[in-house]
């Protein structure tokens, strides 16, 4: 059996693929994150334990598009803090 990074366990496979899909997204975009990617994975196993109970598709769907937005405001920083590192850098 293989043990290590990712979904690969039981829990991958009863995971929705859209669901997982995200859950790597945040991971990748995590690693630039200014926290860094132990402070994101342990914010986004907190968000998809609370939201485990759905099984709505709908529901899963709306959950999954708010993820969606959480990821682009987090490349947003991580695009911020670049800038203002090359500002510092070049013009200060």
């Amino acid at each position: 059996k293989k043990h290590g990074r990712g979904c690969s366990g039981s829990l991958g496979r009863l995971m929705h693929p859209l669901v997982r899909d995200l859950y790597k997204r945040i991971l990748r975009v995590g690693r630039d994150y200014p926290a860094g990617v132990n402070f994101v994975r342990e914010k986004a196993k907190a968000k998809f334990a609370e939201n485990s109970h759905l099984r709505d598709e709908l529901e899963i769907k709306r959950a999954i598009a708010y993820g969606r937005y959480m990821v682009r405001e987090m490349v947003g920083v991580i695009k911020l803090r670049k800038y203002r590192t090359m500002k510092q850098r070049y013009y200060a």
